[in-house]
């Protein structure tokens, strides 16, 4: 079964740089299959695949984080453009990008996917290692979970 969970994180990889390609305003996306866990339980795999230490990091379900930044959800990652290269470019990406998605993720994954937020204390720089701006997203069902980082550099 793993086989098929990495052959699903590139094909959700494959849509995030066709989103990439379409936002052009600088913004990366990238898809990794973690483990054969729930996403909740995911922490330690997920820290393992971003070459990060655990220290004042911890994963939050979606619907608590309190976010104050330009990008703070997949959605807004998907559709909003971060530095648009021309006036023309300000306008975000159709709504029914991040719409239909949800509804592959779904399909993919058999359910919804339950969603997590890697959150950080506020005591380390991570900008080095995940880029300028970032978020990165856990999201799976009771059985897999892969993640979802974002970033943006100048």
């Amino acid at each position: 079964m793993s086989g098929d969970c990495h052959s699903l994180a590139r094909l959700i990889d494959g849509y995030l740089l066709a989103v990439s390609a379409l936002k052009d305003d600088g913004s990366l996306f990238a898809c990794t299959y973690l483990a054969a866990l729930p996403p909740q339980a995911s922490f330690d795999a997920l820290c393992r695949a971003l070459e990060i230490a655990p220290d004042g990091l911890r994963l939050q379900p979606i619907a608590t984080v309190v976010c104050s930044g330009a990008l703070c959800t997949p959605r807004q990652w998907l559709i909003e453009r971060l530095c648009p290269i021309s006036e023309a470019d300000r306008a975000p990406l159709d709504a029914r990008l991040y719409d239909g998605f949800e509804r592959e993720l779904a399909e993919l994954l058999g359910k919804e996917p339950h969603w997590y937020q890697l959150v950080s204390s506020g005591q380390r720089r991570l900008a080095g290692q995940l880029g300028a701006i970032w978020s990165v997203f856990v999201f799976g069902t009771e059985c897999h979970a892969y993640a979802m980082h974002c970033s943006w550099d100048n």
